[in-house]
């Protein structure tokens, strides 16, 4: 279980503590303890709906993948219109995802049709390495006639970690750019379970 940090250990307070070293009233534990229901109920509800919404989109893949195309092709149909006027249509598709990649670019080099492969590099550089990046980038047009491209980016678990330390640290956090950063504070409630 999670508690504040402000509240010393042994100190959490409970709707039956009635010890005033807590200096949390009454009024407020009760409060706590009805929007913490509330948010475990939400929390609940949430992964119902997920799970809900899960199943949905299953029977409409069996619907529309299997029963709609069977039927129809069984009467030599590819477009109905129904009554209210909706029309279904029944085409090809095809859905890929390479998951032997070397048994996969092996058969396309074989049948000449390894130019859908695309090979990427990527080197990590520091954003001083500001002069190096650029003679990379030089050096793959001169010597290879490869254009390369550059992006400068901040991971984002990085940036959060990095946006947290800054916030507790007084120095920079008088200086951070909140905006330019895109920072948003506030307090979050988290229900843990055993």
């Amino acid at each position: 279980m999670e508690t504040d940090t402000l509240l010393e250990e042994g100190e959490t307070p409970s709707l039956n503590n009635t010890d005033d070293t807590t200096n949390v009233q009454s009024d407020d534990l009760t409060e706590i303890n009805n929007l913490g229901k509330q948010l475990k109920d939400l929390d609940n509800r949430i992964l119902e709906s997920e799970a809900v919404v899960s199943n949905l989109k299953a029977a409409r893949k069996k619907i529309a993948e299997e029963h709609i195309p069977e039927l129809m092709g069984k009467h030599g149909l590819k477009l109905i219109q129904l009554d209210d006027e909706t029309k279904i249509k029944v085409d090809d598709f095809v859905d890929a995802r390479i998951k032997d990649p070397s048994t996969a670019f092996k058969w396309l080099e074989d049948t000449n049709n390894d130019s859908i492969i695309k090979n990427q590099i990527t080197v990590n550089l520091g954003l001083g390495d500001n002069a190096l990046v650029k003679n990379i980038e030089n050096k793959l047009k001169e010597e290879f006639g490869v254009a390369s491209e550059n992006k400068v980016t901040v991971h984002h678990a990085t940036l959060k970690s990095f946006c947290r330390d800054a916030l507790e640290n007084p120095e920079l956090a008088e200086s951070l750019p909140r905006e330019a950063f895109g920072i948003y504070q506030g307090k979050r409630a988290k229900i843990t379970r055993n």
